[in-house]
């Protein structure tokens, strides 16, 4: 090989020309099957004059070594210093990579730092620094005695390698460059220290999420007078309060008023047990009813009534009964499906039956459709639940401005049975002048308040539309202001309704949380001596509970302990007068987040306490008592209820009685045709319809149920009776299942 300068003859590992100074090059074919075939041996670099070097890397920090990449052929590239000057503003030194990865520990000035950890040095790859260019620093300026100043005049670096050491020669040169050891690390980097940082984070917020209240109830009981701590405690508390009776508005006195499109199915079923029918055999009667059923079920739609019965034994259907009341046409129909396909109808308008309908339903028939459509109106105009709670909260609230007489006590114990728990204690003592103050304002509150004001103005508008009778009010105005002024004629006499019998003692019992776990209220001057109280202590799951109700020094109680899991209740309780137990309760499952929305759910098992056995004198009554207990268990929710009684002697079940519900939106009433019906206008008419009925078959299945010959023996005396005695029987069937 020859230089290309000057011809001078150049041995192969020489960078520059011996001559002249002349960078040797190679074409890129060349140089890579070079480093295939023969790699080259690391060897210190030649002196490089000045201006070549200037005039080959204007703008680099610092020389290159490649040598050392030679040392592993494989993985090694040519490199070109074209790509270093496309962009040499933004070059810091040889190689762009160090600077993109560590550019302020990118510059070497000694290589006896190279040396210093080997191990971890990487081999030289300058294809980083072609691939992201665009992150290398600017140029910054050399000191005197760096590395890039020494190559701008022309110095050369020394690599120093150990020679028993030849594999690390490409790790050391990377560490000379700033590179990371990644290639002996394999997989991406451990994140250890962000996973620690995240896991400290989650245990913080747990810990404040657990300890919050108690700090927030800690803050409020030693930076707050009394008075204010007590009205932040019973806040609280009037906020789940007013939630509470906006679910059972919701869930209890509106589905009262949607009565008038509503459809109800409930049947009643007993089952006897072996004792039962023990019992019934012991005292001569057949017990062939073992088994029955009474379903009802029952719809109101569009001014048209539905009644549908049937009775059931021994798993035979043996008798229903179809009654249909179209208010409006004046209509009654009455069919036995099972007997007949036809029906009896019963013009409404006559005197008779407008008589019988007024003495179930309390009003004529016109009466009752003006009912439902003030149902329906009533329904319609009723706020909703978000409108009452808020109403509730606000007017809740309002009774808490005027308490400003509070003694507070720390370290208080409340204990019952075996559970206690350490409270802070309020008492609060009210007297005459003190309820009237909070009568006042919030009377006045309700006076003045717009809101109540527009809801008044509605019902008397709904009211006037319907046609009822409003009495002397001419508008809603005048409705208005008497509502007003019956407020201001009680503010008036306050002092007639409000007197010093109704004096108030209460003690508000609070745990370290700010939650209210008892409350007493004694009403000393009033004629009878009230008091009520109940105590709620908690202790992890577990929790006691004592309630009581003392009028004239007499004490009606309930007592016990339980535990507490998921929103539910197991426990034993204890009902007592004047100290002696009546009852015992036995408690599964009880929901207590059913019971605030207004449904009850849950087993609870009854039996006589110990105390009421001993009290009886008779010894078979009292081993009767003993043995004996009652098990309730209880399903219910918005659309369906169930409640089974059964009641068990010992080990063995004296029967069952269960009953079930199912409600929802009314559905349509289909009433008969006239070709399905005759209407009884004579006594004729009233026998051609009681022939159609087939008694036959019900005495078949009566018998195929176990009906005693005395039940069969009334069956054929009905197929006998005459047309008087028939229409008193009617009269008082259509009397019962028309409600």
């Amino acid at each position: 090989m020859v230089c290309k300068n000057c011809g001078s003859p150049v041995y192969e590992g020489d960078r520059f020309c011996s001559k002249c100074g002349t960078r040797v090059t190679e074409d890129k074919e060349t140089k890579a099957e070079t480093l295939e075939t023969e790699p080259m041996a690391p060897k210190t670099s030649e002196p490089v004059s000045e201006p070549e070097a200037a005039e080959q890397k204007p703008e680099k920090a610092e020389a290159s070594e490649p040598e050392a990449a030679e040392q592993k052929p494989e993985k090694a590239e040519v490199w070109e210093p074209e790509a270093a000057e496309q962009k040499p503003e933004k070059s810091e030194a040889s190689e762009p990579e160090a600077a993109e990865q560590k550019p302020e520990k990118a510059e070497v000035s000694e290589p006896e730092a190279a040396e210093q950890k080997p191990e971890k040095a990487e081999a030289w790859e300058p294809e980083a620094a072609e691939q992201k260019p665009e992150k290398a620093e600017a140029l910054k300026p050399e000191t005197p005695g760096s590395a890039s100043a020494n190559v701008k005049r022309g110095l050369e670096i020394p690599l120093c390698i150990p020679e028993e050491e030849p594999s690390k020669a490409p790790r050391l040169f990377a560490k000379l460059l700033g590179h990371r050891d990644n290639a002996s690390k394999p997989g991406k980097p451990v994140k250890w220290v962000s996973k620690a940082i995240l896991a400290i984070f989650v245990v913080a917020v747990a810990v404040l999420a657990a300890n919050g209240a108690k700090l927030a109830n800690s803050y409020h009981r030693n930076f707050s007078t009394p008075e204010e701590y007590y009205r932040w405690v019973e806040r609280k508390t009037i906020r789940k309060s007013a939630g509470i009776l906006a679910e059972h508005y919701e869930n209890r006195l509106l589905e009262y008023l949607h009565r008038y499109d509503s459809h109800t199915s409930s049947e009643f079923r007993l089952e006897l047990g072996d004792a039962g029918r023990a019992m019934m055999e012991r005292a001569g009667m057949e017990p062939w009813f073992w088994e029955s059923a009474l379903t009802w079920d029952s719809t109101c739609k569009d001014s048209v009534l539905q009644n549908f019965l049937e009775l059931e034994m021994g798993g035979q259907k043996l008798l229903t009964l179809d009654a249909i009341i179209d208010i409006r046409d004046e209509a009654v129909y009455l069919s036995f499906p099972g007997l007949t396909k036809t029906y009896l109808a019963v013009d409404t308008g006559e005197r008779r039956f407008v008589e019988g309908f007024e003495s179930v339903f309390g009003m004529e028939p016109a009466e009752y459709i003006g009912t439902l459509e003030l149902l329906e109106a009533f329904y319609n105009q009723c706020p909703d639940k978000k409108q009452v709670e808020a109403l509730a909260n606000r007017y809740l609230e309002l009774l808490l401005n005027n308490i400003d007489d509070v003694r507070i006590r720390t370290g208080k114990t409340v204990r019952v049975g075996s559970v206690a728990q350490t409270c802070t204690t309020l008492e609060i003592y009210l007297d005459k002048n003190d309820i009237q103050d909070i009568l006042s304002e919030f009377l006045g509150e309700l006076q003045e308040d717009p809101e109540i004001e527009d809801l008044l103005i509605q019902l008397y508008n709904m009211a006037d539309e319907l046609g009822l009778d409003l009495g002397s009010y001419r508008d809603a105005d005048k409705f208005y202001e008497a509502f007003q002024d019956r407020i201001e004629v009680f503010l008036d006499d306050m002092d007639y309704y409000i007197t010093y019998h109704n004096e108030l003692d209460m003690t508000v019992y609070v745990d370290d949380k700010g939650q209210i776990i008892g409350r007493s209220l004694e009403f000393p001057n009033s004629w009878e001596e009230v008091s009520i109280s109940y105590m709620h202590p908690r202790r992890g799951s577990r929790f006691g509970y004592r309630g009581s109700i003392t009028a004239d020094g007499v004490e009606w109680s309930l007592s016990g302990s339980g535990k507490y899991s998921w929103n539910k209740i197991d426990g034993s309780f204890t009902t007592k007068y004047d100290g002696s137990g009546i009852i015992d309760i036995e408690v599964q499952d009880f929901n207590t987040k059913s019971l605030k929305e207004g449904y009850l759910n849950g087993s609870f098992t009854v039996s006589a306490s110990s105390d009421l056995i001993r009290s009886v004198d008779l010894e078979f009554i009292r081993s009767y008592l003993s043995d004996t207990k009652l098990v309730f268990d209880i399903s219910t929710k918005k659309s369906s209820q169930k409640c089974s009684i059964e009641l068990i002697e010992g080990k063995e079940s004296w029967g069952t009685l269960t009953f079930s519900a199912k409600s929802g939106a009314g559905k349509k009433i289909s009433v008969p045709s006239t070709k399905k019906a005759i209407f009884v206008d004579n006594s004729q008419a009233l026998e051609d319809w009681w022939n159609t009925l087939e008694w036959d078959g019900l005495i078949k299945k009566m018998d195929k149920a176990g009906a005693p010959s005395e039940a069969l023996d009334a069956v054929e005396q009905l197929k006998e009776m005459d047309m008087d005695e028939i229409m008193e029987e009617l009269e008082e069937l259509m009397s019962f299942f028309v409600i």
